[in-house]
C-alpha cells in the first residue's frame, strides 16, 4: 500500500471520527490547529486506524505525532514491521 492510499484511508477514518468533511490532506497540516482535532478526536482516530490496520500505536509515539505526514510515517513503519501472512 503506498502513501497516497494510506492518506486516503486516514482521510476516510478522520471524517468518520469527526463527522466533518475535509479536502485532500496536506502532509504538513497540523492535526490540532490545521484540522482542529482535540485529544478525544485523536484518540478516536487512532482507535479507528489501529482497528483498520491491525496495529497498535504506543502512547509515546502518539504524543510525537503533530502532522498528517507524521501519522502517515508511523503507519508506514507499523505496517512494514508487521509479520507477513503466509499464503496457503
Amino acid at each position: 500500500m503506498n502513501r497516497q492510499e494510506l492518506a486516503a484511508i486516514v482521510l476516510e477514518l478522520l471524517e468518520k471520527e469527526t463527522g466533518e468533511t475535509y479536502g485532500p490532506l496536506d502532509e504538513k497540516t497540523s492535526l490540532r490547529e490545521g484540522l482542529n482535532l482535540d485529544s478525544l478526536d485523536m484518540a478516536g482516530l487512532v482507535l479507528h486506524i489501529e482497528s483498520r490496520f491491525g496495529i497498535q500505536i504506543e502512547t509515546e509515539l502518539l504524543e510525537k505525532i503533530a502532522t498528517v505526514g507524521g501519522i502517515l510515517d508511523v503507519l508506514e513503519d507499523k505496517i512494514a514491521s508487521q509479520p507477513r501472512k503466509k499464503s496457503a
